[in-house]
């Protein structure tokens, strides 16, 4: 029993080894038409391999930006929060969001103070959103800090951060006063005195136009919201935002606390990215339609071409199986030389991107997506690449699968008469 399996499988592995030999022996037999069949897939497989390190690149980048612009990966509102509304709506009990943070192994986050503000400079004024931060934590969370660029971040208790761009439209220089004007916790109409301590810009006029930053102590102060905080702003991988968020939920009680991820915080980031994602797969079938369709027509001429061959061979016993395994490995192995040619092509392109990248400057001003850098970097994920290349092998597969079918069905007398 044991000799017979093994004679079985030595069987086997020279079949497959006779099949491998005759595949190799005619693909280099014409080594134009190979070459160039080999060549037009790999370009296919670079294209897919690269573009798709590229969109990751741009996913991560517009992520960067817009999440670390101001919004974070997660927040924390009081249940009845509205973006929209105009009211302090402080979190009740704010003391117990910091146990829930540890439990959920949450190390980086920041505590805010929203609210909207009036900013008096003689005769210039500006509607603004007022943030009174914790400077130090609020650094781990957005990149004001490094678009700060004269002055200090660091605010003290009768300073307060604004734009280039706000100072300058209402006339201001660094140590300039101005008046705030907020409506209080209470309702009152409040009105506090600040001198400008430093001055940032993001390259985002929207945002700079409508944010300024406050010490939390001196915006609680200014808003008779003694220890009060609107916002918990978290940081962390987005990729991980759905469990930490569910876990958060779990320790505050949904009827309190408003836990909300980014896709939830800026619903418009996560629809242009499933765009991105549907408009890649329509193009990788599109591509590899194209792909197919040379192999198969390659393989198709290659029939015609040994018509004899296959008749000699289904003559001397050779099954339909056999024929159709014969054909499949040439039309396997142009795939995997294509595949490999491509793959490494793609390596090299996707290392050299990776460290200097795409200037996407000239392209990218005053967008939201690229705050963080207008540098477009790729970053190739290994299972990128092994997608890529079992694409390249199954379309091969099912490109050669007509071909092989059709040598299969050669009638031999036919066949070896043919000229």
């Amino acid at each position: 029993m044991t000799r017979n399996l093994l004679s079985g499988s030595s069987f086997s592995l020279a079949l497959f080894t006779a099949h491998l030999q005759i595949a190799l022996r005619n693909i280099l037999r014409h080594r134009r038409r190979s070459l160039l069949t080999v060549a037009a897939v790999a370009f296919s497989v670079f294209c897919l391999i690269v573009f798709q390190a590229l969109i990751a690149g741009l996913h991560q980048k517009m992520m960067e930006s817009a999440l670390n612009l101001d919004t974070g990966v997660i927040q924390i509102h009081a249940a009845d929060f509205n973006r929209n509304q105009t009211r302090l709506l402080p979190l009740a009990n704010p003391g117990a969001i910091a146990p829930a943070l540890a439990t959920a192994g949450i190390t980086s986050f920041a505590p805010r103070l929203k609210a909207q503000a009036l900013i008096l400079a003689g005769r210039h004024s500006a509607s603004v959103l007022l943030s009174g931060i914790n400077p130090s934590q609020e650094a781990t969370i957005t990149l004001v800090r490094q678009k700060t660029s004269q002055g200090t971040y660091q605010l003290g208790p009768d300073q307060i951060l604004i734009s280039k761009g706000l100072a300058e439209a209402l006339g201001l220089t660094l140590n300039d006063s101005i008046t705030l004007m907020v409506q209080s916790l209470f309702g009152q109409t409040r009105t506090g005195r600040f001198t400008v301590g430093g001055l940032f810009a993001t390259g985002l006029e929207s945002f700079d136009q409508s944010h300024v930053y406050l010490s939390l102590t001196a915006a609680q102060t200014l808003l008779e919201a003694e220890d009060a905080i609107s916002e918990m702003a978290i940081s962390c991988p987005p990729a991980q935002a759905a469990e930490l968020a569910a876990r958060l939920q779990q320790s505050l009680p949904a009827a309190t606390y408003q836990v909300k991820v980014w896709q939830e915080l800026v619903p418009d980031l996560a629809q242009l990215m499933e765009l991105n994602d549907a408009t890649f797969r329509l193009l990788i079938l599109i591509l590899f339609v194209i792909v197919a369709m040379g192999i198969a027509n390659t393989m198709t001429t290659v029939i015609f071409e040994r018509f004899r061959e296959f008749g000699t061979l289904t003559a001397l016993g050779v099954t339909p199986g056999g024929i159709v395994s014969l054909v499949m490995t040439e039309s396997l192995l142009l795939g995997l030389f294509a595949a490999l040619t491509g793959s490494l092509a793609a390596i090299g392109a996707c290392a050299y991107l990776a460290r200097y990248g795409i200037d996407l400057t000239h392209f990218t001003s005053a967008n939201q997506y690229f705050v963080a850098g207008s540098v477009l970097k790729a970053i190739l994920i290994p299972s990128d690449l092994v997608l890529a290349n079992v694409i390249t092998l199954a379309t091969a597969a099912m490109a050669g699968l007509y071909p092989a079918w059709k040598a299969s069905r050669l009638n031999p007398v036919k066949a070896l008469s043919h000229v």
